[in-house]
């Protein structure tokens, strides 16, 4: 039985992992030029891994990080699509973004 609660525990931790970790990935490559495509396929995964840490933060003491990624949720969101229109805004909003889903790595 302990071995099935350490498989479990590893599961989740791996799967949390992947939650913080996968938009800074995207948000990285994305300072190379990439074909437009990837950068609806990175909005997708941002606004995705957003969604996640809002609804994980929701029952939290912590509510200023829930509207913070509600928030950059709506900012990446591939359906409705805000465009900055300069590549280099863009980089300092993915730094930014990067560092809160470092921040928050933990939830």
């Amino acid at each position: 039985m302990d071995d099935f609660n350490f498989k479990k525990q590893k599961n989740s931790n791996l799967i949390k992992n992947i939650f913080w970790i996968a938009p800074i990935i995207v948000m990285v490559i994305g300072f190379l030029p990439m074909p437009y495509g990837y950068y609806n396929l990175s909005r997708l995964v941002v606004c995705g891994c957003s969604i996640f840490y809002a609804y994980n933060l929701y029952n939290k003491p912590d509510i200023t990080f829930v509207w913070i990624f509600s928030f950059i949720a709506i900012l990446y969101n591939p359906i409705i699509p805000l465009h900055l229109y300069d590549k280099e805004i863009w980089m300092v909003v993915n730094i930014i973004t990067g560092i809160v889903f470092f921040i928050k790595r933990d939830v």
